[in-house]
């Protein structure tokens, strides 16, 4: 799993933005306004196009023409990436997240390492 902190600028700004909307401080459905947050975050357009490129991926963020980069529903993240779990427990887990995570685990985990026995060689085992 990777951890945007440690990767530098654009890490520190990924971690910075992602957390203010999974806070609810920038809300679902808000227009980022870019200018206000590299002057806020004291950043490069670059540095700040990059992590918005990483919160894009993860469905976070949508850049659309004559609206803006906005932020999407919380139904369209991808709430089963690393990060996104990282940056929703930081604040303090919701034990409802918790249960859903856990009941997932338990659907696929066995799944997975009944594959992996049954396709395990010799040099695995």
């Amino acid at each position: 799993m990777a951890q945007y902190a440690g990767r530098g600028v654009h890490g520190q700004t990924v971690e910075v933005i992602a957390r203010r909307i999974l806070t609810g401080e920038i809300a679902e459905g808000a227009t980022l306004n870019l200018g206000a947050l590299q002057e806020e975050l004291d950043v490069s357009l670059t540095a700040l196009r990059e992590a918005l490129k990483v919160l894009t991926a993860k469905g976070i963020v949508d850049a659309r023409q004559k609206r803006g980069t906005f932020v999407r529903p919380r139904a369209d993240w991808n709430l089963l990436d690393g990060d996104v779990i990282r940056w929703q427990l930081a604040d303090g887990a919701d034990p409802l997240l918790i249960d859903q995570l856990q009941e997932v685990r338990s659907i696929i985990e066995p799944a997975a390492a009944r594959l992996a026995a049954s396709r395990a060689s010799v040099e695995d085992v």
